[in-house]
């Protein structure tokens, strides 16, 4: 079906006709373009009373067509009376088809063009930046809601004002010379790349806008726009973040500690003016390099492994603290404390790792000369408890020397009768009491030296047994009984054999002095080892003496302290050091049945690494 736009029947407005284009002159427009029918319509076409053209003698057509050629409807003309001049007729209605054509295109363009306007105007209206637009003097003409916010003025308060109206005072001047120079030459930094400049709203305050400004020429006259964005909280942002940079740099660059930043990969990012200083190198020459490619471990290959291990580990999650040595500004080795963990994100992901390193060359030092100091005051504590025993080790020596000088007598004699069947005998115990007496000798002579503490694993069973051996001697003098109690199945310890047999003597010693000074005739020290559950091994030594003063127990372990009328009460303070450097723990209980129990103890050492030692 077909519609009529407009009609005219007799010189007068027609209605609205809907009809079948089928099998009409119309259709035959629509398909082949101008028809002229002069004479005889109702012989050439088939038309009903309800087609348009019905009882019309003649016919004229022209397409109506778009921009692109395409039919888009028809002028028709249908007369009652046959055609006088058909061609005038036809290139009338070809005329009338091209104006309205060319009224439609027109007005199909204009539409487009107001809504173009119309969707311009309204993003410029709803715009997040502030727009303005400017003749060619600098004159405002437009103004959008986002700049009216911006500025603190409505739009019609800036409409014909000059642009400089919304500067400060020191650029108002110099703007207008700006644009004058730009009309007149078309050279300048008016417009293009989009810059910072200073802005004044209407209450005299000053802000930071970033402007972007164009050109456009519109009927040959120049008119600018600008686009204006408020960055005034993107500077603060700005400024607020250099000042926490600031501060961190100054916090960075004075630790004492040799610090150091480094990216996932192991890159330096940055490292402190402490850790610069101390191998005497420049930012710019370790920043970007593999941490452990730096020429501050390159002294030794296993120190670069060991660094490029622990900052894999730390890229994974890990932190990692060790010792580690660093060749100083001038060459000599230092001890470090070195530590790299990972600084993470909040969703776990690590952003970056911080290395941090303290020079611990003088506290090792100090420890050093420490222990040297503790082992040449438990030397001469040793000299000194073997002075003390002098009497009862010669009683121990005497005895296998009596016994060689008898043994060799009597072998003298056996050889002036002849009897040699028996020297095999004499021989024999001549050997055992020389061997008894080099063993009492060689425990003195171990007690006695003095050199460097080396640790071993070894039993702590045979390790007490040795120290009874020492102390019998002076314990027979009295009529002291040492019962040794030994723990079944116990683990290794690693120690200095030396000194751990110094502290049990030394304990062994001070139960029997305590009971010479009683009255007590059963003189027995119990000395005993046992495992305990915390991975320790335990040697107590309990005796039967007086005990010790409710109030001397918090200074027993103290130097220079003591109870006995003799001695420099050294002993336990040395002991305690002693057991103290080998990891363990030293006390006392007053027993319920009378005398003191003081034990020590010493970490066990696993089966497993025993037997890889």
């Amino acid at each position: 079906m077909s519609r009529t736009v407009a009609s005219w029947e007799d010189g007068e407005p027609g209605p609205v006709r809907e009809y079948a284009l089928s099998g009409t002159p119309c259709a035959a427009v629509m398909s082949h373009g101008v028809q002229v029918v002069d004479c005889e319509l109702a012989r050439r076409y088939t038309l009903d009373r309800k087609s348009i053209g019905y009882g019309c003698e003649s016919f004229v057509g022209s397409p109506i067509v778009d921009r692109e050629g395409g039919k888009i409807g028809q002028i028709c003309v249908f007369g009652a009376q046959p055609l006088h001049d058909p061609e005038m007729a036809s290139a009338l209605v070809s005329l009338a088809a091209v104006r309205v054509s060319a009224e439609l295109e027109h007005r199909k363009q204009e539409a487009a063009l107001l809504r173009s306007e119309a969707y311009s105007k309204a993003i410029v209206a709803t715009a997040a930046e502030g727009i303005i637009t400017l003749d060619a003097r600098g004159r405002i003409e437009t103004v959008n809601r986002a700049a009216e916010k911006m500025f603190g003025y409505e739009a019609s308060e800036l409409i014909g004002e000059d642009i400089n109206v919304l500067m400060p005072g020191p650029y108002r001047s110099k703007h207008t010379g700006y644009i004058r120079d730009y009309v007149a030459t078309g050279t300048g930094t008016i417009c293009g790349a989009g810059r910072e400049v200073p802005a004044q709203r209407k209450d005299g305050t000053e802000f930071p806008v970033y402007l972007a400004a164009s050109e456009v020429i519109l009927d040959g006259e120049r008119c600018f726009a600008g686009i204006m964005r408020d960055i005034s909280d993107q500077k603060m942002a700005e400024e607020s973040r250099k000042a926490v940079e600031r501060r961190f740099r100054a916090v960075f660059e004075q630790r004492h500690q040799l610090s150091g930043i480094l990216s996932v990969e192991g890159r330096v990012l940055e490292a402190n003016r402490k850790s610069r200083e101390f191998g005497g190198a420049q930012g710019e020459s370790v920043t970007g390099r593999f941490y452990w490619e730096l020429p501050w471990w390159s002294h030794s290959p296993e120190m670069q492994r060991r660094m490029q291990e622990a900052i894999q580990s730390a890229a994974a999650g890990e932190t990692v603290r060790f010792e580690a040595t660093r060749p100083r500004a001038d060459g000599q080795l230092a001890t470090l404390d070195f530590s790299v963990r990972p600084i993470m994100e909040e969703d776990g992901e690590i952003e970056f790792l911080v290395t941090e390193s303290h020079d611990i060359t003088e506290r090792r030092q100090a420890e050093e000369e420490a222990r040297q100091h503790r082992a040449r005051v438990a030397h001469v504590a040793r000299l000194s408890t073997l002075g003390e025993m002098a009497a009862g080790i010669a009683h121990e020596i005497n005895q296998p020397l009596t016994a060689i000088s008898l043994f060799a007598q009597a072998g003298r004699r056996l050889v002036d009768s002849g009897k040699f069947e028996r020297m095999d005998e004499v021989c024999h115990k001549l050997n055992e009491h020389a061997l008894r007496a080099s063993e009492v000798v060689e425990r003195m002579q171990t007690m006695a030296r003095q050199g460097e503490s080396v640790k071993n694993v070894v039993d702590c069973n045979e390790l007490i047994e040795t120290a009874v051996k020492l102390a019998e001697s002076e314990a027979r003098i009295y009529d002291i009984q040492i019962d040794f109690e030994r723990g079944a199945d116990l683990a290794p310890v690693s120690v200095d054999g030396v000194q751990i047999q110094q502290v049990a003597l030394n304990l062994l010693r001070n139960g029997m002095e305590a009971m010479i000074a009683t009255d007590n005739e059963e003189r027995s020290i119990a000395i005993r080892t046992r495992g305990s559950d915390n991975g320790q091994i335990e040697v107590s030594v309990s005796d039967r003496g007086c005990g010790v003063p409710q109030d001397y127990a918090d200074k027993l372990f103290t130097p220079f302290s003591t109870t006995k009328t003799s001695g420099m009460g050294m002993g336990l303070s040395i002991s305690q050091a002693i057991v103290r450097a080998h990891g363990g723990s030293i006390g006392f209980r007053n027993n319920d049945s009378g005398g003191t129990t003081f034990w020590f103890t010493l970490p066990a050492v696993e089966r497993d690494k025993h037997h890889e030692q």
